[in-house]
């Protein structure tokens, strides 16, 4: 039972995750111009707005999918640090709150699925002697 109610809890923050990210990414590919704004500022390409947004779509469906819980969610760590990076270069430091806030709540998911992510990684199997 204890099992259900944690992988409930699980499935909770990936949803309101995955509501921000996909939200934000949406925001990006429609044009809008407060979501294209950092990176106008900072400089980057305009492909790169492409591809924050693709990372943000990639990595949320992937926090509902238990065996890649974790790599969906490392996903959205780094997509956070980019932000908070870019954030800090253009002076917008009052938004690194909320990066801060939704990366960490990744990097909880991201722990809690290592086990998925590591499961089997050095192992390997091996016939039983009899």
């Amino acid at each position: 039972m204890q099992t259900n109610r944690m992988e409930l809890v699980w499935v909770a923050l990936a949803a309101v995750l995955a509501f921000f990210f996909v939200r934000a990414g949406i925001e990006k590919v429609m044009g809008d111009p407060a979501a294209l704004l950092p990176f106008q500022e900072s400089g980057l390409p305009g492909w790169t707005v492409y591809l924050t947004a693709a990372g943000e779509f990639i990595g949320s469906a992937a926090l509902f999918v238990p065996r890649v819980r974790s790599l969906g969610a490392v996903l959205l760590v780094l997509v956070m640090i980019g932000a908070a990076v870019t954030n800090i270069v253009n002076g917008d430091v009052g938004y690194v709150w909320t990066n801060v806030l939704l990366g960490g709540g990744a990097l909880v998911l991201a722990w809690q699925g290592r086990s998925h992510l590591l499961g089997n990684m050095g192992r390997r199997e091996h016939p039983r002697v009899q």
